[in-house]
């Protein structure tokens, strides 16, 4: 009885292949359930076109600066030279009839050069003279080109007359005593020029140059005094 209880029965022999126990089928989806979700789709919407403009915008903003920067390394600008290496002095005096009211007539030769590798186009230009600080006159000048690596000669004409105040009076008299005349003369002028087709720069200069022009002898100037010519040096200072 206990050697029977022991022994374990044969199995019987498998006659097809056996690869373990079967896979149970999958548990049917729920009637309400969520379907599976599908690839995204990829979206045409208004924000994408801006979001390329914006790009595309920004690069070439990128893509200008930098050639600016390198055409602006390569020609970068310096300031123009300038001389006053002439003038003429016909009249300078005060009217004995009417206090205070001066009389000029005088020119100024003015030479340009610049420096640089591109022109120069001198727009709207004008000049003026001044006296003790007071502006007494102005003259209109013809817009001219500047070529590179040139320079260019033009003549400044004063002619009128002025009302100067009781301390312009004074220095008047001060300096007709020294013998020579203090003036200043400004040029105004608005630039513009291109580089390669570039337009780099547009600004506005100024050139100033100050002037001493004696008397010969200590004589004042009268309307029948004979015109007095300078032969001038005169570096002037210039805004660019």
């Amino acid at each position: 009885m206990a050697a029977s209880y022991g022994k374990q029965q044969p199995q019987a022999p498998l006659n097809n292949a056996y690869y373990g126990p079967a896979i149970p089928p999958p548990p049917a989806a729920a009637y309400y359930g969520s379907a599976a979700p599908s690839a995204p789709r990829r979206s045409s919407s208004p924000r994408c076109l801006f979001c390329f403009l914006f790009k595309a915008i920004a690069i070439a903003v990128i893509a200008l600066g930098a050639v600016s920067l390198v055409l602006w390394l390569i020609f970068r600008p310096s300031a123009v030279k300038a001389y006053a290496d002439a003038a003429t002095l016909s009249r300078f005096d005060l009217d004995a009839a009417r206090r205070g009211m001066l009389h000029y007539n005088f020119t100024v030769g003015m030479l340009v050069r610049n420096p640089n590798r591109f022109g120069i186009n001198y727009k709207r230009p004008y000049a003026q003279a001044f006296f003790d600080g007071k502006a007494i006159a102005d003259d209109a000048v013809q817009p001219f080109y500047l070529d590179r690596k040139s320079d260019i000669r033009f003549t400044l004409s004063f002619n009128g007359t002025t009302a100067l105040s009781d301390n312009n009076v004074e220095e008047y008299r001060k300096e007709t005593r020294q013998g020579s005349y203090k003036v200043k003369v400004r040029e105004h002028a608005d630039l513009a020029y291109k580089v390669r087709g570039l337009k780099v720069k547009d600004n506005n200069s100024k050139i100033t140059c100050k002037l001493v022009l004696s008397l010969p002898s200590g004589n004042v100037t009268t309307s029948t005094t004979p015109t007095i010519v300078y032969r001038l040096v005169t570096s002037c200072d210039v805004d660019f």
